[in-house]
């Protein structure tokens, strides 16, 4: 009489006695993520005393039995969310980041949602609504948002990867190019050209990986007691919609050379160039950062820092798995280098632009 009333009560939450519940199927139950399952089952911090308390209760009366051998879950649910601004049509390097994160994911079974968020929606700290619809196991946040945005995907529980960006008071795992080497790399290799005026191109105000780059290239010129000029520093794209334009205006004393933070900031530097009546690079050299398909259409070809967009991919990949598997382990920040590809776009400059 009680086994039969047992199986009754069971069938009407939709599990049998002979079938095996998981913390998915309790996460299911509650509309929360696995992660926080298994935070509560394996009394793991980052969830609230209610929380915790719901999801044994819930798994208690659901016939949870935990195993020694980590529940292995078949395939995870992916957010991919990035602001609009960086995920233009025509700067490919936050989607060719996508589209190996996206090729992998699925060779490996598991899914990812793309969220492009408008400068709107951003503003105003509007999440999509999928957020609230649906559960993922895990959000790669690529692109640096505004805080206040950042701070409310924050709050969502389930894991986070940082692509190409970092915060000091983000409790989140970041996978970054080391930005700063890079520039000091990038304005080093303009010195050893016999550059001694080098101006910057890039909002440090924008994002931290353009602040980390100017930084570096100020590390060179001070080590090699060269100028820092503020009219040197040229900031060529907007910074709410990041669309570049041609209405700024060149120093009226041009440096030799200017190191871009991206290659389109460099070829909206090289168009306002030639407009002006000034020659790449018998004039001004240009080098920049990423090394996208622009560098092979401007005229002359663009010299730039190669950032490996696959590593990027496949290490964020790696470090969100890792941190599935360990929710409590300290964030991790891992730097990723990069490598010079020299093309046309620099050369040495002619000996009457080097007096003073």
């Amino acid at each position: 009489m009680l086994s039969n009333l047992l199986t009754i009560l069971n069938k009407s939450v939709g599990y049998s006695m002979d079938s095996k519940v998981t913390m998915q199927d309790i996460a299911d139950m509650l509309d929360i993520t696995k992660v926080s399952v298994s935070k509560a089952i394996n009394n793991q911090p980052g969830i609230s005393d209610n929380l915790r308390e719901q999801i044994l209760t819930t798994a208690k009366k659901m016939g949870y039995h935990k195993t020694n051998n980590r529940e292995k879950s078949t395939s995870y649910n992916f957010a991919w969310i990035c602001p609009k601004r960086f995920f233009l049509e025509d700067e490919t390097f936050y989607t060719t980041i996508y589209y190996y994160i996206n090729k992998r994911l699925m060779e490996k079974g598991h899914t990812i949602s793309c969220f492009v968020i408008n400068d709107k929606e951003e503003s105003e700290n509007k999440l999509p609504l999928q957020f609230s619809q649906e559960s993922f196991d895990g959000i790669f946040i690529a692109g640096e948002f505004e805080r206040s945005y950042l701070k409310k995907l924050e709050m969502i529980d389930c894991a986070k990867i940082a692509i190409d960006f970092y915060l000091p008071d983000m409790n989140i795992d970041s996978i970054v190019t080391d930005n700063f080497y890079t520039g000091f790399e990038a304005t080093n290799y303009l010195i050893r050209k016999g550059h001694m005026k080098i101006g910057f191109v890039g909002n440090i105000n924008n994002t931290s990986s353009i602040c980390d780059r100017y930084f570096g290239y100020l590390k060179a010129l001070m080590l090699n007691d060269l100028p820092v000029r503020n009219d040197w520093r040229i900031v060529n794209n907007d910074p709410v919609t990041g669309a570049y334009t041609l209405d700024f205006s060149l120093p009226k004393e041009l440096p030799t050379s200017f190191v871009c933070h991206c290659d389109k900031a460099a070829f909206i530097l090289m168009q306002k160039l030639h407009i002006e009546g000034y020659k790449v690079p018998e004039d001004v050299s240009v080098i920049s950062f990423d090394n996208t398909s622009i560098c092979e259409l401007t005229i002359p070809k663009l010299t730039s820092i190669d950032i490996n967009r696959k590593q990027i991919a496949l290490q964020s990949i790696d470090q969100m798995l890792r941190r599935l598997e360990h929710t409590d382990s300290s964030p991790r920040k891992i730097y990723l280098g990069g490598h010079l590809v020299e093309r046309d776009s620099i050369t040495s400059p002619r000996k009457e632009q080097l007096i003073p």
